[in-house]
């Protein structure tokens, strides 16, 4: 290949790229314009995102939120211990973003593992309204004999679609 038919094609791809990147932005514009909500704050600043460094037992954690089409969303969750403990849980806890905070809209059933170093839970087709934010809040714990460790973890919120 010469050089000229080189820098052409360089130029044709910065072009490219150029002109995507308004479309990139309107597509964001698009779907913040669908919210009824301003956006929320980034859940990676949220309090409580991170289990104390000084947890033995308590390893990590996380709660999950997938669109499912129709106003429907699927959450679920999942614990980890470093060993087996005595009892090891998780609660999932759907939450909408009002403007101002997050609100609990769904609750889900406390899940405890016996002798175990791992707990999941799941909960399937929860109807949501459409143009507002929604995030999962799951709560982690442990027991091992007389210790007990605990924490929340945040998902990314998700904007149901109009």
């Amino acid at each position: 290949m010469n050089k000229k038919t080189f820098s052409f094609r360089s130029v044709l791809l910065m072009l490219l790229i150029i002109a995507l990147i308004p479309a990139l932005g309107f597509a964001h514009d698009a779907a913040a314009a669908q919210a009824k909500t301003s956006l929320p704050p980034s859940s990676f600043l949220a309090p409580n995102t991170i289990f104390h460094p000084d947890f033995d037992f308590l390893e990590k954690g996380q709660g999950y939120l997938s669109y499912q089409g129709d106003n429907k969303v699927n959450i679920w969750g999942e614990t980890y211990g470093t060993v087996r403990v005595n009892e090891i849980g998780i609660q999932v806890t759907l939450q909408r973003w009002t403007g101002s905070t997050w609100t609990d809209v769904y609750i889900g059933a406390s899940v405890k593992e016996r002798n175990a170093a791992y707990a999941y839970t799941s909960v399937r087709d929860i109807s949501v309204l459409s143009g507002y934010y929604y995030r999962v809040k799951a709560y982690h714990w442990i027991r091992k004999d007389n210790t007990t460790e605990s924490g929340y973890r945040y998902s990314s919120s998700y904007l149901i679609p109009e």
